[in-house]
């Protein structure tokens, strides 16, 4: 199933890629350029203290925030099987898939997490990461990323080649330098 020959994407956006592969970033971009809402899955699925928020209040967060006429949402919307995830990418207009190379997504996880176990960056409900979290338990990020990197590929090419999703704008962008390249051409573009 051919992608769309489009760079510009529409007013509903889903950022997908591996964890770490600047989800969040491009998905807060991509509302600053256009003046979409940003929502942050993070934000939704965690509770202070690292604790998972109970799932009927993450769904019921998901299904207000994509009721919207325009956002951009990052997230691991590969599971199709689950309500949530199908929801979501049912109410889109556009994905964007950041396949980078599996080493440029290390390079970054490891980067970012080094950063905010140093800085103590406080994150959504005032988490935040520390050494030992992040370095040395099951539940790194580090791990995670590490652990999930060959399923998530396998399942945002499904996605990308699913029949049933050909409607959808979709961007495949493989390099860093690709995602700052049409980050920069939307922009232009835009103003």
């Amino acid at each position: 199933m051919p992608q769309h020959n489009t760079t510009q994407p529409g007013k509903k956006i889903v950022v997908i890629g591996a964890s770490g592969a600047g989800k969040s970033a491009v998905a807060k971009r991509l509302s600053e350029i256009l003046g979409l809402s940003y929502i942050c899955s993070d934000a939704i699925f965690w509770a202070p203290n690292w604790t998972q928020a109970p799932p009927k209040q993450r769904d019921l967060a998901y299904d207000h925030a994509t009721l919207a006429d325009a956002w951009a949402i990052d997230g691991n919307v590969g599971g199709l099987n689950k309500p949530k995830d199908r929801m979501i990418v049912d109410r889109a207009d556009t994905i964007v898939w950041l396949d980078l190379p599996r080493w440029q997504v290390f390079t970054q996880v490891l980067g970012r997490t080094i950063r905010r176990a140093w800085t103590q960056e406080p994150m959504w409900h005032n988490n935040r990461e520390n050494w030992r979290r992040s370095f040395f338990s099951r539940e790194s990020i580090l791990l995670w990323s590490m652990q999930t990197f060959a399923k998530r590929r396998m399942q945002y090419d499904a996605l990308f080649t699913d029949p049933n999703y050909a409607h959808l704008i979709r961007i495949r962008l493989t390099t860093r330098r690709q995602v700052d390249a049409w980050l920069a051409s939307l922009e232009v573009a835009i103003h």
